[in-house]
Parts: C-alpha cells; sequence; structure tokens
C-alpha cells in the first residue's frame, strides 16, 4: 500500500465531502499552501506531523482517522544525519566540504524519496544555500524562495523549514540588493525565536546570525553586529556548538577594529586563530590571521 497515496485519497475526499475548495481549505496558506495541499492529495508528497494536525483540524477528524501516526516517524539513520547537517562547522577546507557532500548523498540515496515533503524541502534549502555560498550566485536559490518566502513573511512564529528559508534569503542578501525594511523585519522576527526554537532550528538561527553579522558589517552597521553577537553567545552556550566562535570573534575584532580600539581587537582576531586551530580548522586559523593583517592595515590606512 502506498502511504502517500492512500492519505492523499482520504483528505481529497473528507475536504470534497465538506465541499470546501482547495483555496477556501488553505485559507490564508500560512500553514498549507494550495499548491502544498494539491501536492498532498495527488500522492505526490507526504506532509510532516505539524501540517497533517493542521488538517486534521481543517476536517474535525483526528489524526489517527487519517494515518497512523506511528507511519509518520522518521529513520533514526535520517535524523542523525540531519543534525550532523546542521551541526557541521564552517566549511574552510576540502576535507569538511566532501564530508558534507557524502552527508546529502547519502540522504539523496537512501532517504529522500520517503521523506515528507517538508522535510525534503529542509534538505533542499540546505543544499541550496551551499551552492549560493559557493558560486555567489543567487539562481539556486530564486526558486525555492518564490514559492516559500511570503509564509515566511507574514508568520510569526516560525518552523524549522521557515527557518532555514530565511537563512536562504539572508544568504542571497550577500549577493543581491534587497529590501532594507524587509531585511531588517526578517531579522527582528528571527530574533524573536530564540526562545522556542526546536534543537534544529537553534543550530539554523545560529547560523542565520553570522549571514546577518557579516552583512551589517559589509555596510558599516557596526553597532547591531555587537547587539546579535550577544544572542549568538547565549545561542552558543545552549546548543554547546563552539565551531562557529572563532569567526564570530573574528567579526567581533573587526567591530572593535572599527571603534578604534587597536588592542582589544587584535585579542579578539588572535582569540579566534586560536580557536580555529584548536577545533583543527588550520585553513580557517591562516585566513583569520591574514584578514587581520588586511583589516589593520587598512583601519591605520583610513585613520
Amino acid at each position: 500500500m502506498d502511504i502517500k497515496l492512500e492519505l492523499g485519497k482520504k483528505i481529497r475526499l473528507l475536504r470534497e465531502q465538506k465541499e470546501m475548495s482547495r483555496e477556501a481549505f488553505c485559507d490564508d496558506e500560512l500553514e498549507l499552501t494550495v499548491r502544498q495541499l494539491s501536492r498532498i492529495e495527488s500522492g505526490e508528497s507526504l506532509p510532516t506531523l505539524p501540517k497533517l494536525t493542521y488538517i486534521s483540524q481543517r476536517l474535525f477528524v483526528p489524526i489517527s482517522h487519517l494515518i497512523d501516526e506511528s507511519q509518520m516517524t522518521l529513520p533514526k539513520r535520517y535524523l542523525e544525519l540531519k543534525m550532523s547537517l546542521f551541526r557541521r562547522p564552517p566549511q574552510y577546507n576540502k576535507e569538511m566540504e566532501d564530508k558534507v557532500e557524502s552527508i546529502f548523498n547519502e540522504i539523496y540515496e537512501q532517504f529522500y524519496d520517503i521523506l515528507p515533503e517538508e522535510e525534503q524541502l529542509l534538505v533542499d534549502v540546505d543544499q541550496a544555500i551551499i551552492d549560493v555560498h559557493h558560486s555567489e550566485k543567487i539562481d539556486f536559490g530564486e526558486g525555492i524562495l518564490s514559492d516559500y518566502f511570503f509564509q515566511v513573511k507574514n508568520k510569526t512564529k516560525y518552523t524549522d523549514n521557515d527557518l532555514i528559508i530565511a537563512n536562504l534569503y539572508f544568504h542571497c542578501s550577500r549577493y543581491s540588493d534587497v529590501d532594507s525594511k524587509e531585511f531588517e523585519q526578517l531579522v527582528e522576527k528571527c530574533l524573536d525565536q530564540v526562545n522556542y526554537a526546536s534543537d534544529v532550528g537553534v543550530l539554523i538561527l545560529g547560523q542565520i546570525l553570522i549571514i546577518v553579522m557579516g552583512v551589517y558589517i559589509s555596510i558599516d552597521e557596526y553597532g547591531k553586529v555587537m547587539n546579535v553577537i550577544k544572542i549568538f553567545n547565549t545561542i552558543m552556550k545552549s546548543t554547546q556548538d563552539f565551531h562557529k566562535k572563532p569567526v564570530v570573534d573574528m567579526l567581533e575584532g573587526k567591530c572593535w577594529l572599527q571603534k578604534g580600539e587597536i588592542e582589544k581587537a587584535k585579542q579578539k582576531y588572535q582569540d579566534a586563530s586560536l580557536l580555529a586551530r584548536l577545533h583543527q580548522e588550520e585553513l580557517l586559523s591562516k585566513k583569520i590571521e591574514e584578514e587581520w593583517k588586511l583589516d589593520l592595515k587598512e583601519s591605520i590606512f583610513e585613520d
């Protein structure tokens, strides 16, 4: 029995019995879009438990009437691979890039076809983020953003998928012009998620904050960077994931250098380089040391 087909048939039958169009069923489309519902009803995709909960509420039936909830359990190995993806350190060497690529390959080969659509989207968006980063082109993210970004803009509480789509938006903003008001509003919304994001969501938030800090530095908004660093440090302590701290220490050093606090800046760059070395990220450590020399030279020249 094909679970997706059987579930889709049940949902469509119950919806039609209530004489509800897909547009009426999805309401404002913040929880479920017409396109997503169409794919679910046709058996093309399996909804996640939150989506299924929303559908059951709209149909006024318990989830158990639609599907055995045990069939919604994600494979343990997939969950391990997923967590590895979001806990990955910055990719500053070939070994790390190869490791991440192997994780994606295993997910696509072993699990992708049996995952709910939102899990597939999570994987696809994370792959798009890496492609945007390496190519410095937004082409890899534009299609996804055009389909899903409007939901993110209009929500107040975010799922993991909402956060990773926001992450893709911020990555693309590094290589394209974006509406500054829209950018700031999304930053504020993301910061509001700190207290109730999931374990994966908190890791995604950490990635978002690093990208946002980089964007702020590129437009000389150093005061905003220091505020974001405080929040990032809170996240870092809760996740005990210190692999991104070298990058954040370096960004803080840039802020001190901009204020003319050369000794404080130097200490932060040194801390960043040392920590990268302790994480066996030699290439990152060298990049930080080179960045210090370049930034110090530019700072002196500007003075």
